[in-house]
């Protein structure tokens, strides 16, 4: 299973998405009425024709499922941009893609300052407890696994699943699914604290393999902030990966590249798990 994320365009998907989403919970074929008014997209405005032509009355479940997917997948993963025509797709932009669990982890090597990463049978443990039911206050590791905040007035999992992970629960204003999203502003404010999270995960490697210093602490810490090109050599290895340190190091470097690609844009993050090609992005 992979994990992909993707930049969205903040104010499409606040003002088209949402709502479309929470409409076609209940009633699809108004849902689709309305959307494919507000689209200049040749390909979604066609979609939407054919399902609301063929649709059922009822929500999403009276939809053409093969259609509905593909029409779900160009709504929140492509490049969305406001003409005069109305909302197209623009132009192709770059995404984060990687193996989930080896993402999962990263991501929470840098939210969690208490994750076993040095130990891989408790860090394991934590990451599969993790993706039954995400906790909120995790930033991206959050993301990775589903969990929805805001909390949105529809259940994502009935928009479409790909692992069958889902939970909504209205009371708790808590829920999460195999796609989630965040908007720039969250964005906005991962990528603040970003600089300080990196300085306490290798704070941490560096008290756990008692060393005066890490030789190669500022390097590291500006290849991961964009500063430089390529990450150092190592003389010293990472107590938490071993031999596979320089791996970690370039992979966190992708996923903090992209992180900090989609705050300098000012735009959302949507993040899915995938089967590695029922989805198509």
């Amino acid at each position: 299973m992979d994990v992909v994320l993707r930049p969205i365009n903040d104010r499409f998907f606040h003002e088209q998405v949402l709502p479309f989403f929470q409409r076609a919970m209940g009633d699809a074929s108004g849902a689709l009425e309305l959307l494919a008014s507000q689209l200049g997209d040749p390909q979604a405005f066609t979609l939407c024709q054919r399902l609301s032509m063929s649709a059922m009355p009822g929500g999403v479940g009276a939809l053409d499922s093969d259609g509905w997917m593909d029409l779900v997948d160009r709504l929140v993963f492509q490049p969305w941009q406001e003409a005069p025509g109305g909302w197209e797709v623009g132009g192709a932009h770059g995404g984060y893609a990687d193996e989930w669990d080896e993402a999962l982890n990263l991501a929470l090597m840098v939210e969690d300052p208490a994750y076993p990463y040095w130990d891989t049978k408790a860090a394991r443990a934590v990451r599969d407890s993790f993706r039954l039911r995400p906790p909120g206050d995790q930033g991206l590791a959050s993301l990775l696994a589903g969990q929805w905040d805001p909390f949105p007035e529809f259940p994502p999992d009935r928009v479409f699943v790909t692992q069958g992970r889902g939970e909504y629960a209205a009371k708790e204003r808590f829920a999460f699914a195999d796609w989630a999203w965040r908007p720039a502003r969250t964005v906005a404010h991962w990528q603040v604290n970003l600089p300080r999270k990196l300085e306490r995960l290798l704070a941490r490697e560096q008290e756990r393999m008692k060393l005066p210093a890490l030789p190669e602490r500022d390097e590291v810490l500006g290849y991961w902030s964009g500063k430089v090109a390529q990450p150092p050599p190592l003389s010293v290895l990472f107590s938490g990966l071993g031999p596979n340190a320089a791996t970690w190091i370039r992979e966190l470097g992708a996923l903090t590249l992209h992180l900090r690609s989609a705050a300098q844009t000012r735009q959302g993050l949507a993040a899915l798990v995938t089967r590695g090609t029922t989805v198509r992005l």
